[in-house]
């Protein structure tokens, strides 16, 4: 019909940026301590820390390193929004300058919006946190996603706020369109959640529909919505949100079982402070909103009333789990008007962000966003 297969085309071949070399001690402490933590043996200035396969668990390794190295306090949020070596150099370099350093902004790990690879010119991935209200876990996908490919986390807002109130599904959303429109105005946007932050995606991508706005994907990670009713009265403790951040900080209950059978935010907070040799940001008030958040999930998706998406979902299963191909379509087919892409995943409901799990995630959002440009 005298239109190009574009599928039939070889694929491009990606430019290659032209390497530079750490030039002052600074940079080439910076890129020692990448080679010796993500076993690299060539990094240069524009290496990035998440692209290189960093994740949340080794930015705490990096940040003590560098804190050691250098004799300058690493904040953790640096290597969430500027990973590059040459970025981190810059602002090791203003700390250090005297009376026009910068300040450590630790509450920068805790913005709504948090850029995870902010640098590329492919329409982003926005990925929206689940209960505890943090999108660190997200760290990962920059290894495995195409080059290129911008991502941002979106956070709860009640994390850093003096009073938080409670809110709906409908109401953040609303506010992380607001986010989302501030990084990219106009479609097709690419939205993923895990558990909770699977149904804040839906609600987001039906809330872009009804401002005529294209949504090109909807991704959830084993997020369910009719079982809330079932854990809508469970009250997660101190104890609890540290197992459900293990991946994160990098012990488990073993490593605090010492403290007793309940623990305080205080005592959680010195623990990963101690344990981790970084998040230093992390404070007692953070640790009281992170259970908060947990414990305010189950109540949000039970009151949510879900519009209709009329677009397809992709849903990542955690195959040691329940939630059965069967199982997902009964719970989410009566909210699309499309099909459900259904990939079960080889790790547990809590396990969907480790290095492997987002491994195997970005295998298939890369085939599927390629698909969906062709």
């Amino acid at each position: 019909n005298g239109k190009i297969d574009r599928r039939a085309l070889p694929a491009p071949a990606p430019l290659k940026k032209q390497f530079r070399p750490p030039v002052t001690p600074i940079e080439q402490t910076i890129a020692d301590v990448f080679t010796d933590v993500l076993g690299h043996d060539r990094i240069g200035l524009d290496d990035d820390f998440f692209t290189l396969g960093g994740n949340s668990l080794l930015v705490t390794q990096v940040s003590a390193r560098l804190r050691e190295a250098v004799g300058i306090e690493i904040q953790v949020p640096w290597l969430f929004t500027d990973s590059t070596v040459e970025a981190i150099a810059r602002r090791v370099e203003a700390v250090s300058a005297g009376p026009k350093r910068i300040e450590p902004a630790g509450d920068s790990a805790f913005n709504v919006l948090l850029p995870i690879r902010s640098a590329g010119d492919s329409d982003p991935i926005f990925c929206i946190h689940p209960a505890s209200g943090l999108a660190w876990c997200y760290g990962g996908l920059a290894q495995n996603t195409e080059p290129g490919r911008r991502i941002y986390g979106l956070q709860s807002p009640e994390l850093v706020e003096d009073d938080p109130h409670p809110r709906s599904i409908e109401q953040l959303a609303e506010q992380y369109v607001r986010e989302i429109q501030a990084v990219q105005p106009d479609g097709p946007y690419h939205l993923l959640g895990w558990s909770l932050g699977g149904v804040i995606a839906h609600a987001v991508a039906t809330r872009f529909r009804l401002l005529g706005k294209q949504v090109s994907m909807l991704a959830m990670l084993d997020s369910r919505f009719r079982e809330a009713e079932s854990t809508a009265n469970q009250e997660f403790t101190v104890e609890d949100i540290l197992v459900e951040l293990a991946d994160l900080f990098g012990f488990g209950a073993e490593d605090f079982d010492a403290a007793g059978e309940t623990m305080s935010a205080e005592q959680a907070t010195e623990l990963i402070h101690l344990r981790t040799g970084a998040f230093e940001f992390l404070q007692p008030s953070h640790v009281k909103r992170i259970v908060e958040s947990f414990n305010d999930a189950p109540r949000l998706v039970a009151d949510y009333h879900p519009a209709v998406f009329d677009g397809d979902m992709v849903f990542f299963a955690a195959a040691a789990g329940e939630m059965s191909q069967e199982a997902a379509e009964h719970c989410w087919h009566p909210y699309i008007t499309g099909s459900i892409a259904y990939h079960p995943i080889d790790a547990t409901h809590i396990r969907m962000t480790t290095p492997r799990a987002l491994a195997d995630i970005a295998r298939v959002l890369n085939a599927y966003l390629g698909d969906a440009v062709s």
